[in-house]
């Protein structure tokens, strides 16, 4: 685990590998909702009836899409102010950190207010963004290296350990 704790102490480019994910997020987002609000404008959804419910469809499709398209926007230009931080050893907002479960798997979080769930592969070593209005976000928040939290989530209790503080 020692190449892994190694290559995380770049936090800017794992920061990096967030904001071009979002990126592409967005971009692939813009063309769907066009698609959508494309398609529910189309004289030949519109229907004949009202059990013809194409263009109903597509409008709701395309509102979601359009309420997704906005909270990564968001999410975008958050990740897009972030200044890498010194060294710290308390989890705050920005801290990346490694955590380790009780059989020993590890992974490793972004603490961020946006992006919640976000998964992110940045060369062979994946990053999840969590917030900390998530169960595990609020219980590791103020915690430092070596520190252990229990959360309870889905009816079930865990145990993690945080292993390091980036």
């Amino acid at each position: 685990m020692n190449n892994v704790r190694e290559a995380i102490q770049d936090k800017q480019s794992f920061l990096q590998c967030i904001i071009e994910q979002l990126a592409s997020d967005l971009l692939m987002l813009e063309q769907a909702v066009a698609l959508a609000r494309d398609t529910a404008t189309h004289a030949d959804c519109l229907g004949s009836s009202k059990y013809e419910t194409m263009g109903l469809e597509a409008s709701y499709l395309a509102q979601g899409q359009g309420t997704r398209l906005i909270e990564v926007e968001r999410s975008l230009s958050y990740f897009k102010q972030i200044t890498v931080n010194a060294y710290t050893s308390e989890v705050m907002c920005s801290s990346m950190l490694l955590l380790a479960d009780e059989q020993g798997l590890q992974q490793l979080l972004w603490v961020a207010a946006e992006a919640g769930g976000l998964k992110v592969h940045c060369g062979a070593i994946e990053v999840t963004v969590i917030t900390p209005r998530s169960p595990l976000g609020r219980a590791l928040m103020r915690k430092n290296a070596g520190d252990e939290v229990e959360v309870h989530i889905a009816g079930r209790t865990r145990h993690y350990e945080i292993l390091d503080v980036y």
